[in-house]
């Protein structure tokens, strides 16, 4: 069964590719630069010096210039916007020049068409702009190439003229064909690399980001508020009891406990702070821009929110507590020294509870469902 990924968007497609198409276009922009030389002695051979020669000489190194400029102006390029701009307008007065070219030579010479059949198929494959917008100036060059033919040309036989035309054609149609599943390949390329990357970055049983990508997103967040010169904080939040809960109801109640408390604590925490399940019924919350104070409230209404309401499973209704560790960015700390504290205000939380003279009873095994009313 073939795979299915979400689509990208089209500004997704064309920024994630815009290196490889600026690189592929300076090519093609470069070849065709210097095929201008060997035209102009084509055209001289065919008609010696002349006025009309002249006028296309002149043309093919205008070309020729155009070409060098925009060699060198395409690696300045940002966005794909600007890209299609610049290689369309090349494109019609490359076009333009070769169509000036092929009304000017002789009624009877039809060597020409082997440039322009190659022409149209290989500008629609090796130029990846939009078929969107490389349609207008190719079925234009195509409409003008076989106006030329029937019009103008004088062929040994009809049969030669309609053969050329035929070419012409399926030229086209190929090209057309081989650009769009060549844009769609790429398309799916992207889509598959994006979703195997989301997946290698989340915890598949709550959704929520894993220990490599908390790890990957906390590194940059110290540097970029150490830069800032701002306050970050961090939670490390464990489920009490939760062997107890796999032990007596199975891993499968376990599980629903965790996607259960993962609502809870996205619910309770901002939108941009960074929730992950840092292994088994850890989790931890990366809370950008959040003071002592700020990391403070944000634990406290998240335990509140995950010990409000039982979780309701099989009919039954499981009390779920959690102990939560907090700790804030200090000069010179590293995201481990972070967690380091983090952890050990976990821990330093659970003793304290442990000690309490109704420990016994707080302590009781969460697993204990309560009776169905």
């Amino acid at each position: 069964m073939q795979a299915r990924y979400p689509d990208v968007s089209e500004e997704q497609y064309r920024s994630h590719y815009l290196n490889v198409d600026i690189a592929q276009c300076r090519r093609v922009v470069l070849v065709a630069m210097w095929a201008t030389l060997p035209l102009i002695y084509f055209d001289f051979a065919l008609r010696q010096s002349g006025d009309v020669f002249l006028l296309l000489m002149g043309a093919h190194a205008a070309v020729f210039l155009y070409s060098l400029w925009l060699a060198r102006q395409l690696p300045q390029i940002l966005n794909a916007q600007q890209l299609d701009q610049q290689m369309l307008r090349w494109v019609w007065v490359a076009l333009a020049v070769t169509l000036a070219g092929n009304a000017s030579r002789p009624a009877d010479y039809f060597g020409h068409y082997y440039i322009d059949i190659w022409i149209v198929a290989m500008y629609f494959v090796v130029l990846p702009l939009p078929l969107r917008q490389m349609n207008p100036p190719m079925v234009g060059f195509v409409a003008a190439s076989l106006s030329i033919l029937f019009l103008y040309k004088h062929a040994p036989a009809v049969s030669y003229t309609y053969n050329v035309a035929l070419m012409l054609l399926l030229a086209a149609i190929s090209g057309h064909t081989i650009s769009s599943r060549t844009h769609r390949f790429r398309r799916k390329t992207l889509s598959a690399e994006q979703e195997l990357e989301r997946q290698a970055s989340i915890d598949p049983l709550t959704g929520v980001a894993n220990r490599r990508e908390f790890m990957r997103i906390s590194d940059c967040e110290l540097k970029r508020h150490t830069r800032l010169g701002k306050s970050l904080s961090l939670l490390v939040l464990d489920l009490d009891h939760f062997r107890q809960i796999n032990e007596a109801h199975g891993h499968h109640v376990g599980e629903i406990v965790l996607v259960e408390v993962t609502r809870r604590m996205k619910r309770a925490t901002r939108s941009y702070d960074c929730v992950a399940r840092y292994g088994g019924e850890e989790f931890c919350v990366l809370l950008p821009e959040a003071s002592a104070e700020d990391a403070g409230k944000i634990a406290a209404r998240t335990k509140a929110t995950i010990i409000a309401m039982p979780v309701a499973v099989s009919g039954k209704e499981l009390r779920v507590t959690a102990t939560i560790g907090v700790a804030t960015m200090l000069t010179g700390d590293t995201i481990a020294s972070i967690l380091k504290r983090a952890d050990a205000d976990l821990h330093k939380t659970k003793q304290s509870k442990a000690d309490q003279p109704d420990a016994g009873k707080q302590q009781e095994p969460a697993a204990e469902a309560d009776k169905v009313a």
